[in-house]
C-alpha cells in the first residue's frame, strides 16, 4: 500500500493542483480502506466506491482506491455531501466516511501541516453501512440491453424505463439534460 505522501502526489498529478480536497479524498479513501482492512486498492476488483459530490475529493478517492466510472467501480451520487460509502463485494462489508464539517485553513496556511493537525476522529465519522448492489451494477459486461422505442438508442443494464408497456431511456421518459440544436 502507498504511503500518505504517494497517495496525495497521484491525487495532485490527476487533479492537477494541490487543493483541501485532495488532502480530504486521500484521507477518507485511507481511513476507509484501513477500516474495512481487506482491500488493497489497484489490484483489488472487489472494491465499489459510491461517491456523493463532484468536487475534488471525488478525484482524490478514485485514485486512492484505484475505482473508475469506466470500470463500474467508482458510482457517482449527486447528493452535494462530502461523503463516500466504500463497499467489499467480496466480504459485504461496507463504511461510510464523512466529512463532519468543511474545514478552512487559514489564509497563507500550509495546507499539509494544517490539516495534519486535525485527527481523522474529528475530521471524519465512519459507520458500518449495508449496501445492496443488484447483478447489473456490478462491474463486467453488460448484462442486458434494450432499444429506446422513442430515439432508438441502446440502453443497457435496466437503466430503461417502460411507459405504458413502452420501452424508453430515461431521457425520452423523462426529458434529458440536453436538447437537439435546430
Amino acid at each position: 500500500m502507498n504511503t500518505f505522501q504517494q497517495d496525495l502526489d497521484n491525487a495532485i498529478a490527476y487533479h492537477g493542483h494541490l487543493c483541501a480536497g485532495q488532502i480530504l479524498g486521500v484521507r477518507m479513501a485511507r481511513a476507509a480502506l484501513a477500516h474495512l482492512n481487506s482491500i488493497e486498492p489497484e489490484s483489488s476488483p472487489d472494491l465499489v466506491v459510491f461517491v456523493e459530490c463532484d468536487r475534488c475529493l471525488a478525484d482524490a478517492i478514485g485514485i486512492v482506491t484505484g475505482c473508475k466510472i469506466g470500470r463500474r467501480t467508482l458510482k457517482w451520487m449527486d447528493y452535494g455531501k462530502s461523503a463516500a460509502t466504500f463497499v467489499n463485494t467480496k466480504t459485504k462489508t461496507a463504511c461510510r466516511v464523512v466529512l463532519n464539517k468543511h474545514f478552512f485553513a487559514p489564509e497563507g496556511a500550509d495546507l499539509l501541516v494544517y490539516f495534519a493537525s486535525i485527527p481523522d476522529a474529528e475530521l471524519l465519522t465512519i459507520n458500518m453501512v449495508e449496501v445492496h448492489l443488484n447483478p447489473e451494477d456490478m462491474p463486467g459486461k453488460p448484462l442486458m440491453a434494450v432499444t429506446c422505442q422513442k430515439c432508438g438508442e441502446e440502453v443497457t443494464d435496466k437503466r430503461h424505463v417502460e411507459v405504458d408497456g413502452t420501452i424508453l431511456c430515461k431521457s425520452c421518459a423523462y426529458g434529458g439534460y440536453y436538447r437537439n440544436a435546430t
